[in-house]
């Protein structure tokens, strides 16, 4: 299932340690076109351009940071620069972004010159690399245009000294990026064999080029493309249970048009075990990133009718907190398990109180309040790391059981592409193209919905179906990164509105408040990291840095 990484684990390239990030090449002795000379060798190199994108900020990190930054979740307890708003320009995670991607950029660039017109690579294989570069060259110019808008523009090989060049602007970024997804969905195929699974296919160039459109409003070009990957010949379907989508068990599945491929090895694992993980889990996991209390409170049940929260105890109404803690934990009880069916989806994304977790030591854990009240009970109580806050773990992408692996060792694929985001971002760019909702706008949104146990909507009006579709990204991707670029592009992510807004308080699943976010408007661009300004004068930057 995770052949591209044992033919990676063979030939591991080695990063260079300068701090000019245009000369952070991916290849050392390995660079020139002297690697270029056989197919063998030629994928072997190509293959180190796919290791950058599972390493640090380039993509494997795409969920655990941008949900922390995102309406879905949080890192409060670590690094909450970002989340409060006290970020500079010489913070390390713009930095630390502004880097991996180019990283990327820079080994694509060295892949698709020593591709083009070599006669030494088998035709039909040359044509398909160059797709595969082109693809990540692009995804990874996507990310820099939605973070800091205009970048520079390098499309080849560049010398350090010739790169010190001012930003282009952010259409012309935009615009490269499109040009170079039409090209990738020209040379890719459709799909591999099973000896080359986890590689760039097609169908994950026409879901980005659609995205690409839908995040610069060009609905109706971005419902075509999306439409695309509904029929033939393409086979996407949505995966009958949820939750076996972030169980590494089910990996090859029909949901998964683009996604981070990982095994359990030094290197080519993922931190999400450490990430997302508890302290009951298989290596303690660390909490770095947890969830918001909106995907819980704004679940509904099948019939669409909201979790009536004024019932939940209030801890001001008791005398001690185990009491309290009891009656808390039987009122989540009673919710969750409601016989009116609450959305089955926010039971598999998150760990909610209550509920139990089977953890390290092939053990069930459950969360309880307060937790050290209940330590010796049966199940234990879960651990967490900041154990005196009563805070929402994740549960999707974390091993259970025995299954789990040392730190950074994890084997769960990151999907950055599901075919719910395309039936979702489809029936977006046709709601906002149609002056009213049609048929294959209910039909796409209700596919999603079914699956979650919910009723089928309808009757709904052009705004009312628009809220629809974002309350349905809510509760379909949390934890998975995309909420907070929808936020940004809706522009709702600088507003106090209660879900779609980053200006709002955060609150314990006890109802206590934890901390006040804040999103200025200057967010909506990152700035250009003062580390690279310094290298080059000629970078401007973002307006209000």
């Amino acid at each position: 299932m995770k052949s591209i990484f044992y033919i990676i684990s063979a030939f591991a390239l080695l990063l260079t340690g300068c701090t000019d990030f245009l000369d952070r090449s991916p290849y050392n002795d390995l660079s020139g076109s002297t690697v270029w000379t056989s197919d063998a060798n030629a994928n072997m190199q190509l293959n180190g351009v796919y290791k950058l994108t599972k390493n640090g900020w380039a993509m494997q990190g795409y969920c655990y940071h941008f949900t922390c930054f995102g309406p879905d979740g949080y890192d409060y307890f670590r690094n909450s620069n970002i989340e409060m708003a006290t970020a500079t320009t010489r913070d390390g995670i713009f930095l630390s972004a502004y880097v991996e991607y180019y990283k990327v950029i820079n080994a694509a660039n060295d892949a698709i010159a020593n591709l083009t017109d070599n006669p030494n690579i088998t035709p039909e294989l040359r044509e398909r690399m160059i797709g595969e570069a082109r693809f990540l060259r692009g995804f990874s110019y996507f990310m820099l245009w939605q973070l800091y808008g205009g970048v520079i523009i390098l499309d080849k090989p560049t010398q350090p000294t010739d790169t010190y060049l001012p930003r282009n602007t952010a259409d012309q970024v935009r615009d490269f990026v499109i040009e170079d997804f039409k090209d990738a969905i020209e040379r890719l195929p459709l799909e591999y064999g099973d000896s080359e699974n986890g590689r760039i296919t097609k169908g994950a160039a026409v879901a980005m080029l659609g995205r690409t459109y839908l995040y610069d409003q060009r609905w109706g070009d971005a419902a075509v493309e999306l439409h695309k990957l509904m029929e033939e010949p393409y086979k996407y379907d949505l995966v009958e249970d949820y939750a076996k989508l972030f169980d590494w068990k089910y990996e090859r599945n029909t949901e998964y048009i683009y996604a981070l491929s990982f095994i359990a090895q030094i290197g080519y694992g993922t931190a999400y075990d450490s990430w997302y993980g508890n302290r009951s889990s298989f290596i303690n996991g660390e909490s770095y990133c947890l969830g918001s209390h909106i995907p819980f409170e704004t679940s509904t049940y099948a019939d669409g009718s909201p979790i009536d929260l004024s019932t939940r105890p209030k801890r001001s109404d008791y005398q001690d907190e185990v009491t309290f803690g009891n009656d808390l934990i039987q009122w989540y009880d009673d919710v969750i398990n409601s016989p009116k069916g609450l959305d089955k989806r926010i039971s598999v994304n998150m760990i909610l109180p209550s509920a139990t977790y089977y953890g390290k030591d092939s053990k069930y854990f459950k969360v309880y309040w307060p937790y050290e009240a209940h330590v010796n009970d049966d199940p234990q109580a879960l651990g967490v790391t900041f154990n005196d806050f009563a805070t929402y773990s994740w549960r999707k992408f974390v091993c259970v059981g025995d299954e789990g692996y040392w730190a950074y060792q994890g084997p769960t694929d990151i999907p950055l592409i599901r075919f719910a985001d395309v039936l979702l971002m489809y029936a977006e760019a046709k709601n906002e193209e149609l002056a009213a909702p049609d048929d294959d706008i209910y039909d796409a949104v209700n596919r999603v919905r079914k699956r979650a146990g919910l009723n089928e909507l309808s009757g709904l009006d052009k705004m009312a179906m628009r809220k629809a579709i974002r309350m349905e990204r809510f509760h379909e991707f949390p934890g998975e990164g995309h909420l907070f670029f929808d936020v940004r592009r809706w522009r709702t992510a600088h507003t106090n509105d209660p879900v779609f807004g980053l200006n709002h308080d955060v609150y314990q699943f006890t109802g206590e408040k934890l901390f006040t976010r804040s999103f200025p408007e200057k967010f909506y661009l990152w700035p250009i990291p003062e580390a690279e300004r310094d290298l080059n004068p000629k970078l401007d930057q973002n307006e209000g840095w």
